[in-house]
């Protein structure tokens, strides 16, 4: 066999490590919704709110989340209907909306963060010295690999 030709045995064993891990991302991100505590979509869409003086506009939320402008504006009515988040209409533009933090949004944005940190600190703390490096490495080379799927 080739070095460029892969085993069938090596592919499923990858791709059920793939698999197996997707599933436990699924459940650690399940059982941190089930604290209360802001779901990760919900994350990404506030979070560049806390580097920002001012107010942002929807579409760059949405952006900076990674949904849709209309995925973005139902989350934020949820966001808003717990007082997370207030939306204010432009005065120069009514078709624009500003989206700012609550001070309760900010210390969710803050607690979530934090526990984030924690997780990760932990995952790392699991590898051995040697792995570490390795397991970044790995994992910035799939996240180039899945952002190159087609």
């Amino acid at each position: 066999m080739s070095p460029t030709t892969t085993s069938p045995t090596g592919v499923d064993a990858f791709s059920t490590a793939v698999d197996d891990f997707m599933r436990a991302a699924r459940r650690a991100r399940g059982r941190l919704a089930g604290e209360g505590i802001l779901s990760l979509s919900q994350y990404h869409l506030l979070e560049p709110l806390t580097a920002s003086e001012e107010a942002l506009g929807v579409g760059e939320l949405a952006a900076a989340a990674g949904v849709s402008t209309p995925t973005a504006t139902r989350m934020l009515g949820a966001l808003e209907r717990d007082r997370l988040v207030e939306r204010h209409t432009c005065t120069r533009d009514r078709r624009v909306v500003r989206v700012a933090l609550t001070g309760d949004g900010a210390a969710r944005v803050d607690e979530k963060r934090g526990r984030m940190q924690a997780r990760r600190r932990q995952l790392y703390d699991s590898l051995e010295p040697g792995e570490r490096e390795q397991a970044a490495r790995l994992l910035a080379r799939l996240a180039a690999a899945i952002e190159d799927l087609r």
